[in-house]
């Protein structure tokens, strides 16, 4: 029945459309209702109340006026009832507003609407970026850090009642939100106090010390800590000694003099917004959306270097295929996604058959600290990455901050520093996939690091119209043409890269050298041109293709290059999304315009990366 929804209408079925234009599906009703600023947000709390706090939907309504003396006011977004009672004002127990969304004007109309509901004990001002909590009291409503799960106080939580969130993106976004106004800091350190936390919040959920968590603020505490009696308290001093015991278990992340600079009240609340939720147990595809859509966010480049689309990610380990005894390094790792989605690949290949268990557990841990690796020259990147494979369920050790251009020996230094297991060296890795920084903003100048390769030299072409390399060194060097070299020296004989260019180190007659040196040093497998609109959304504008080579020795080579062989092209014309900043996905859609489903009932994307895939299997079987 092509996976629509059926509803009897006066004897007969009617067809309900999957979605609407201009409109959102109530998250409680059903219903459709008009889309508008305040909707979003409303739709966001509503599931957050449901699956995450427990309430039933049974107890929820929405639009709801509230009685103050003879006059009806509102309506309130949202109202929760007490458990199996009357929906009426006498047995309200929490109100939230979303319609102002200003905080001011929000928190003053919460506030009209709590006045003369008696029952009420919680109000929430949520604008989609900013979030407010109120608790009733005999006098005026006062601020705290958020509100009870279903039958629950706001108190420290066992770490068995602790529950997978559903919604993470929202929470990482208001949370940096509340750090940066109240705090006073750069766009950077926000961010960094926010790793700190996430960090140690990861590090509570592993101590089996406590059944309650150490990461976690209670009600009585919260209030001391906002009336400024938080001496009171031994929160700040758990919360630091949970910080020592965090900077410990992951030394190669933090500094040994690095501490939290939040106030304690500012601290209290965030904890507060995280510390009746699980990172650990939830699922792995929210956390990882969540944080890939806070980094981009928060820590993306000028040219938005950090950040490859998911549809390229997903090509080249697929185009890759590894396996479990391969080592794998990205020298240019961003934020981990490739390095991630390759753990994640080969988990999902090979480790399935083994049975769920401490066994299965290890062997997939193994895999990943032994042999993914990952390279970043900006510290608080590489920090990043390693907070991507802890909520993945780790391999971070694997990732460290350097110049992957520097000289070996350097790179190898900072490798054992990082206290990398084997460091990292030449001629070791089986699978390269990268993409580096490119562009002429970033070109390499300094000697001692231009020195080391062939393609910083400058080459001049002969008679026979070969390019001969000369002993003459290049002012600078673009990093990208850099990286291809780099790239080949990690590879073992035999071993396989892919890695991002711009499409003028393909095409530039000036480049011509370049490319000569890649035919010279490696079979090329495969070359996949992007489309323009690949990294809009990122910040960047550049055409780009992904480049497919194969190291092999120089007898192997000659023999190759006597014949012509088969090299596969493909050129991807959709990626399956907008190609502006918004980034919003397309969707196939049949004649009539309706969106396309899958058996399962997803929407099926408008793109022709899977044909891609799918074409170069067809050709590695035939000619590989």
């Amino acid at each position: 029945m092509n996976n629509v929804n059926y509803k009897s209408i006066k004897g007969k079925v009617k067809a309900e459309p999957e979605e609407k234009k201009g409109y959102v599906r109530d998250f409680i009703t059903g219903q459709w209702l008009k889309s508008n600023p305040e909707e979003g947000p409303r739709q966001i709390m509503l599931k957050r109340l449901v699956e995450e706090y427990g309430y039933d939907k049974n107890d929820i309504e929405i639009e709801v006026k509230i009685k103050k003396g003879s006059q009806l006011i509102g309506p309130a977004d949202i109202v929760i009832f007490q458990k199996n009672k009357p929906h009426n004002q006498d047995y309200i127990e929490i109100i939230v507003e979303c319609k102002k969304p200003e905080r001011r004007d929000g928190i003053t109309q919460l506030k009209t609407y709590m006045a003369p509901t008696k029952s009420v004990k919680y109000g929430v001002w949520f604008n989609g970026k900013d979030i407010v909590y109120l608790r009733a009291t005999d006098k005026e409503p006062v601020e705290t850090f958020g509100v009870p799960k279903f039958g629950e106080t706001l108190g420290l939580p066992r770490k068995a009642d602790l529950r997978p969130f559903t919604e993470l993106s929202k929470r990482f976004e208001v949370i940096h939100n509340y750090i940066y106004a109240n705090e006073g800091l750069r766009n950077d350190e926000t961010f960094d106090e926010i790793l700190r936390l996430l960090f140690m919040k990861i590090q509570d959920e592993k101590d089996n010390r406590s059944s309650f968590v150490l990461f976690g603020v209670s009600g009585e505490e919260f209030d001391l800590i906002r009336d400024g009696k938080e001496n009171k308290t031994d929160f700040r001093e758990r919360i630091e000694k949970l910080f020592e015991e965090t900077k410990e278990r992951f030394k190669d992340i933090f500094r040994r003099g690095e501490s939290i600079s939040l106030k304690t009240y500012t601290l209290a609340w965030v904890v507060g917004q995280l510390q009746d939720f699980s990172l650990l147990n939830s699922k792995i595809d929210v956390k990882g959306a969540a944080f890939q859509k806070f980094v981009y966010h928060h820590q993306r480049g000028d040219r938005g270097e950090f950040f490859t689309p998911d549809p390229i990610i997903d090509l080249v380990v697929k185009f890759l295929d590894p396996s479990p005894e391969q080592k794998v390094i990205d020298p240019a790792c961003g934020t981990g996604r490739f390095l991630t989605e390759t753990m994640r690949y080969v988990w999902d290949k090979y480790f399935e058959y083994i049975p769920v268990g401490p066994r299965k557990w290890e062997a997939k841990l193994d895999y990943a600290l032994n042999n993914l690796r990952g390279i970043d020259f900006n510290p608080t990147v590489a920090k990043i990455a390693k907070m991507r494979m802890v909520l993945m369920d780790d391999g971070h050790t694997g990732i460290f901050s350097a110049n992957s251009l520097e000289e070996w020996n350097i790179l190898g230094q900072v490798a054992r520093e990082s206290e990398v297991k084997g460091g990292v060296k030449p001629n070791s890795f089986d699978l390269v996939m990268t993409n580096p920084p490119f562009g002429s903003k970033g070109r390499v100048q300094e000697k001692r690091v231009l020195e080391q390769f062939d393609l910083a030299r400058k080459w001049q072409k002969q008679e026979n119209g070969k390019w001969q390399k000369t002993n003459t060194m290049q002012n600078a060097q673009v990093p990208d043409i850099l990286f291809i070299e780099r790239c080949l020296d990690f590879l073992k004989e035999g071993g396989k890269m892919a890695i991002l260019l711009p499409d003028g180190d393909l095409t530039n007659s000036t480049l011509a050298f370049a490319r000569q040196f890649v035919k010279e040093k490696a079979r090329i497998l495969a070359v996949v041109s992007l489309p323009k609109e690949t990294f809009i959304p990122h910040g960047a504008g550049v055409k780009a293709s992904i480049l497919f080579l194969q190291k092999l020795s120089e007898r192997n080579l000659e023999k190759l290059q006597k014949q012509d062989y088969p090299v596969f092209f493909g050129i991807i014309e959709k990626i399956g999304y907008e190609g502006d900043k918004t980034g919003l996905p397309t969707y196939k859609r049949d004649e009539n315009g309706e969106i396309v489903k899958d058996k399962t009932g997803e929407p099926i994307l408008d793109e022709d990366v899977s044909e891609v895939i799918a074409a170069w299997q067809n050709f590695k079987k035939k000619n590989l």
